[in-house]
């Protein structure tokens, strides 16, 4: 089974992730695991990282780029070792790290596209896609008491962090982030709370890899 979750920052995405991938015995592939498989995939040679710093990032690369600064994960040292991936191949080979994960059991993906990062192929495994949201306010007072940050900083990296994501969404798939079709569930973390949210995923998750597997689909069971 694959879990898809697409979240605003501060909004509880990486609590639920980590709740689920314990709950379905799953692999969590967050950003920093994500950028780390990229990394090791595409290694960069040191006269090609040298090069690669004369010219300007695209699009793409910026937003990677932008992605893992401000969601707190990665310094921008370390975003240089694959910063000059190809533009089209960002996708692609985000696509095939999740779908070599979930050949060998229950994955829960946070981030990069939601359900439209599996592309366009129809592929025989159950999937259940979450978009987690909340106020403004809410989620700039949880991120400043994660990080330990004042307030105005984190109001600084929602807004900048939503809009990045959006602008991902857009660039690589054509999709609208906060297009409900897009999702299975949309929940409010603010007004659910987190362990109810989690609560929800889990059941949801539970029930389509059971209807799945009565399908005769090839999700794996669930723990």
């Amino acid at each position: 089974m694959i879990v898809l979750i697409s979240r605003e920052l501060g909004a509880g995405g990486g609590s639920v992730g980590e709740a689920l991938a314990d709950a379905l015995d799953a692999t969590l592939l967050d950003e920093r695991a994500i950028i780390s498989a990229l990394a090791e995939r595409v290694p960069v040679a040191a006269s090609d990282r040298e090069r690669g710093l004369e010219r300007p990032p695209t699009i793409g690369q910026r937003l990677l780029s932008n992605l893992a600064r401000s969601s707190a994960m990665l310094g921008g040292t370390e975003m240089l070792e694959f910063v000059q991936l190809p533009e089209e191949s960002i996708p692609t080979i985000v696509r095939e790290i999740i779908l070599e994960y979930a050949r060998d059991g229950n994955v829960v993906v946070v981030g990069y596209g939601g359900r439209s990062a599996l592309g366009w192929r129809p592929i025989e495994c159950a999937t259940l896609s979450v978009l987690l949201w909340a106020g403004t306010q809410w989620r700039v007072a949880q991120l400043a008491r994660r990080y330990g940050i004042g307030a105005d900083e984190a109001l600084r990296r929602v807004k900048q962090t939503d809009e990045d994501r959006a602008r991902y969404q857009q660039h690589y798939f054509h999709v609208d982030l906060y297009d409900t079709s897009l999702y299975d569930l949309v929940l409010n973390t603010e007004a659910l709370g987190l362990e109810l949210a989690i609560e929800l995923c889990e059941v949801a998750a539970y029930r389509i890899a059971a209807a799945e597997t009565a399908r005769g689909g090839t999700a794996p069971e669930v723990s």
